[in-house]
């Protein structure tokens, strides 16, 4: 279950944190985990941060536990990666496609041993199994992330995780939040100063960028602009008067939140969130709103929003705003922003060699040349999060390559951690599996062969084909040498078994179609010589047909209409799932699929000369 913070923009102290854990627990009883201890080093270089955690949960249990960790990071971030500690071996996660990590990861649960898998559950949003916890040893989990600095007032802090002490499956807020372990590092960056619980960097340019070459020879650029109140003369004059939060209908019934709201507006705050969690529940089921009444530019306002809906001071009737306006780039490819605050603007992309970049935001023009740092994947990975999570991708496969390439999980990915003993000898079982199942289709195909042309000596007469390399089986007892003449006069020899002459002949892939035939000459030991011969077609035309889902008796059945006698009628569901279906009348194929079924559904007709027709239906509304 995760957990959902509604938050008020602008106000830095409030952006989501390096990882907020929203809930650590027994998977089988829902008990929560008990933390023990937080360890995070942060590494500042220019604007971005590299933060490893690591999180210490007591394990109280006696028995194989399964733990369940969820965690959300902020939009301007990007998951490095996770690992577990078993007992004393360390085991990091590796990103592979989903579904073979959660094949691996059952068949190890299976023999109750020891694998973690983390999964990406919406870009900013993850989930975590780990099967099982080494009885008489603590749960420790490993995060690394990449990420930016937070914009706090006049300051830049460093994502700060958030931990609670004890958080459940049900129970997902805690006002307990564990103290971390900090260790603190600055590269090209102005040391960071401790203020309190929290760690600060002074930026003083406007824009900070670093840019670092990728294993595939671009420049991949992250960085912030950041207004300074001097240069940010499209702001408007507000003063909040009068501020409630309460029921409808009561516009001064309720929390009086002036003083708060006045606070917010003073750190620059114009969208407003009216929410339980910024203003309290003074009326528990009721529906509220919030009323404000304030001044902009001089010019008196009062406006309103429900509860759990968004006020924008700025933008009241014939209000306009210049941070309304997108930003832009010149120069800088493929370019992707995360607003942080009214005035801080996280981006990213990438150049085929660093240049001069020109950017505009908020109204201001900013020119500048990000600094080169070593070479890594930092800000290929923050370039690529974004990416992911707000293109438009078509297929599948695609979102997996991308994924990997950059080694920033997806919908497609998942993290698999799996001891090394243990998947030592999963490969091996995987090794053994797959060649009894190789030598199984083997002996499948020869009998196969067999049946059909060698068991009982039977001659082949072969009918039908779209081209390729049939086979000749003619029975000749007495035969000294058999030849046969093709249609274009090709002469083969055919080679003994017994009494049984074959051999293989090429049809040309631009044969026409229509029927062919072929001469077989046998020379006999008595000296005379006899004459066979036998026709085939060459068929070209792929099947046709109808295909439609039915609903019968509470069963949901696929039926395909077309020609008698095909080799091959075969459905797949989007998710590969592959069903045969059978002839059930002359021309009518067959088979129950499980209801509720997602997507189209393609059927694939293939006839005895090889080709192949296609059908699409989709599912019953």
């Amino acid at each position: 279950m995760r957990n959902q913070f509604i938050l008020l923009s602008g106000i830095a102290t409030t952006l989501a944190s390096a990882q907020t854990v929203t809930s650590v627990y027994n998977r089988d009883t829902h008990d929560p985990f008990k933390l023990k201890r937080v360890s995070v080093e942060s590494t500042v270089v220019g604007p971005i941060v590299r933060t490893d955690t690591w999180l210490t949960y007591e394990n109280p249990y006696k028995t194989l536990t399964e733990a369940t960790l969820n965690f959300d990071m902020p939009e301007a971030a990007a998951l490095g990666g996770f690992a577990y500690q078993f007992g004393d071996e360390y085991v990091p996660g590796q990103l592979m496609d989903k579904n073979k990590a959660w094949f691996i990861y059952t068949a190890i649960t299976s023999r109750n041993r020891d694998p973690g898998i983390m999964e990406q559950w919406t870009p900013t949003t993850y989930h975590c199994q780990i099967f099982p916890i080494k009885m008489g040893s603590d749960l420790r989990v490993r995060l690394w992330t990449v990420g930016m600095l937070e914009p706090s007032g006049d300051k830049m802090n460093l994502p700060k995780p958030k931990v609670p002490m004890e958080v459940s499956h049900y129970r997902t807020v805690d006002s307990s939040v564990a103290k971390p372990d900090w260790i603190v590092r600055t590269v090209n960056s102005k040391p960071a100063v401790s203020d309190g619980d929290q760690y600060s960097v002074d930026l003083s340019n406007p824009v900070t960028a670093v840019a670092q070459r990728f294993k595939d020879g671009r420049i991949y650029v992250a960085g912030l602009i950041r207004t300074t109140p001097a240069a940010d003369t499209s702001r408007h004059s507000i003063r909040i008067e009068k501020a409630f939060y309460g029921p409808v209908g009561s516009p001064e019934t309720g929390a009086d939140v002036t003083d708060k709201l006045n606070d917010v507006v003073s750190h620059g705050a114009h969208k407003i969130s009216a929410n339980n969690t910024i203003f309290g529940d003074p009326n528990p089921s009721i529906l509220k709103r919030l009323i404000v009444s304030y001044t902009l530019d001089g010019r008196q306002l009062m406006r309103g929003v429900p509860e759990n809906e968004s006020l924008d001071l700025y933008h009241g009737e014939g209000i306009s705003s210049e941070s309304a306006k997108e930003p832009t780039f010149f120069r800088l490819r493929q370019p992707k922003t995360v607003q942080l605050d009214d005035k801080t603007l996280a981006f990213s992309g990438w150049l085929p060699k660093n240049r001069q970049i020109a950017a505009r935001f908020d109204g201001i023009r900013y020119s500048f040349k990000p600094d080169v740092i070593s070479k890594g994947s930092d800000t290929a990975r923050l370039w690529a999060q974004q990416m992911l999570a707000h293109n438009t991708w078509m297929h599948v496969k695609d979102v997996l390559a991308f994924s990997l390439k950059y080694g920033v999980p997806s919908n497609a990915t998942a993290l698999l951690a799996v001891p090394k003993e243990e998947m030592k000898l999963f490969k091996e079982k995987e090794k053994q599996f797959q060649k009894i199942q190789a030598e199984q289709r083997r002996r499948e195909l020869e009998a196969e062969r067999q049946q059909r042309n060698w068991a009982k000596n039977r001659q082949q007469n072969w009918r039908s084909s779209g081209g390729g390399d049939p086979e000749i089986r003619v029975t000749i007892p007495g035969a000294k040498t058999v030849e046969a003449i093709l249609p274009d006069r090709r002469v083969i020899a055919l080679k003994p078994d017994g009494d049984v002459w074959g051999g293989n002949f090429e049809i040309p892939a631009d044969a026409i179609e229509g029927t062919y035939k072929v001469r077989v000459l046998a020379h006999l030991k008595d000296g005379t010589t006899t004459e066979r011969s036998w026709t085939y077609e060459v068929d070209r035309t792929p099947p046709k047909g109808h295909a439609a889902l039915l609903l019968e008796s509470g069963k949901l059945i696929l039926e395909v209409k077309s020609e008698s006698g095909l080799a091959e009628v075969a459905a797949y569901a989007t998710d590969g799932t592959r069903w045969v279906l059978r002839e059930v009348t002359t021309g009518v194929y067959r088979v129950e699929v499980p209801r509720g079924v997602k997507g189209q559904i393609t059927v694939v007709l293939k006839d005895h000369a090889g080709n192949k027709g296609e059908l699409h239906c989709s599912p019953l509304p």
